[in-house]
């Protein structure tokens, strides 16, 4: 079932793991099955693989509990399914503890902030799901079911617990629920959605670290849009929109993409196409990755308006980068590429701008992206 590197780089990396600041991180590649386990240098933003673990076809998107104990994973293939992996506290091995059905093929995978709810968004079954999981790490075979606008792409919850939001690309709308924590049920608040500009395409969404802000980056447009939480309601008002793709990447508006045609190869027209979105874990900064020209955008963050000031534009050698993350000291960032052969790791500058700095070997098509941070 495991793929183990080397006896002594093994060992090297828990040696290692003991003197310094690092965290893992869990990488899934959906095109060999793959959930790929790397070690993070805090101190030096090294990154070094540790062993891959065969999690079964189409693995894609992951999320891990909110105390690191957990890790699931989704199966984009029939049956669709969810499999839970337990976290060694101490070496980040994985351990399969086992599976449960989902209501589609999922897009996206989070868990709700108490550890006892996993969410998520299907793009083709245009759905969101929510799960219970027991005090075992079981998730429950019964999902409860919402139907979307088309293409329903994330599903979170916000800092506070109490409300979840999707992106929902094919309706521009960032969908809004508050969330019963004894059942889990989802009831929409107000409208139940916020929209975005048209053609807009929301996608991927975070949280600033005070809670009052969600950001939602437009994979058809580049752009970035802020709203403010409603502290007591949870419902959503924009406050701001940033664009992140300059004229000089020569891209037209996007399309939306099934994954029959994904790549969209009857249309030699660069488009924009974005995809992830991440804030740095003191709130500064924020990410989001283009795929057409293999590049990220940054922006400055107001975290007393939410207002955004675009940065720059910086190309990565990962090719068509779908995800990204930060380390958990925020100096350094993450990249996979679905079209390359490693994932790298940047220094992150003061405008944002970014200078690779390592790299290891990645599994075959690697995406998603989840980080355990563990102590020195």
């Amino acid at each position: 079932m495991f793929k183990p590197l080397a006896v002594a780089v093994l060992a090297s990396c828990l040696a290692t793991t003991a003197q310094a600041a690092v965290s893992f991180a869990y990488i899934s590649s959906p095109n060999d099955g793959l959930i790929s386990q790397y070690r993070l240098d805090d101190s030096t933003g090294g990154i070094a693989l540790v062993e891959q673990t065969q999690a079964g076809d189409k693995v894609n998107p992951m999320a891990l509990s909110p105390d690191g104990s957990l890790l699931f994973a989704a199966q984009r293939v029939a049956p669709f399914k969810v499999i839970t992996y337990r976290v060694d506290a101490a070496s980040g091995h994985l351990e399969r503890l086992g599976q449960a059905p989902l209501a589609d093929s999922m897009a996206y995978l989070a868990t709700d902030r108490s550890g006892r709810f996993l969410l998520a968004a299907s793009y083709g079954g245009a759905l969101l799901s929510v799960q219970a999981i027991d005090k075992d790490g079981q998730v429950s075979d019964k999902p409860q079911v919402y139907k979307t606008g088309p293409f329903a792409h994330s599903i979170r919850t916000d800092l506070s617990d109490r409300f979840v939001y999707a992106g929902n690309l094919g309706a521009d709308k960032v969908l809004q629920f508050s969330q019963d924590k004894k059942t889990g049920v989802l009831t929409p608040i107000g409208d139940g959605f916020a929209t975005t500009a048209a053609k807009t395409g929301p996608r991927h969404i975070a949280f600033s670290p005070n809670g009052k802000f969600l950001y939602v980056v437009g994979e058809l447009s580049g752009t970035v849009t802020g709203y403010a939480i409603d502290g007591q309601t949870g419902a959503l008002k924009q406050v701001s929109a940033a664009n992140g793709i300059p004229e000089s990447l020569g891209l037209a508006h996007g399309e939306a993409r099934s994954a029959a045609n994904n790549d969209l190869k009857d249309d030699p027209t660069p488009r924009i196409w974005a995809a992830d979105i991440r804030l740095s874990p003191d709130g500064s900064l924020l990410y989001i990755t283009e795929r057409t020209t293999s590049s990220v955008s940054a922006f400055k963050v107001d975290a007393n308006d939410g207002s955004l000031k675009f940065l720059g534009n910086y190309p990565v050698q990962e090719k068509q980068p779908r995800n990204i993350a930060f380390f958990p000291n925020g100096k350094w960032l993450l990249v996979t590429g679905e079209k390359s052969q490693t994932v790298g790791s940047y220094r992150i500058g003061d405008k944002g701008n970014l200078q690779r700095v390592s790299e290891a070997k990645s599994g075959d098509g690697a995406l998603w992206i989840e980080i355990l941070p563990t102590k020195p």
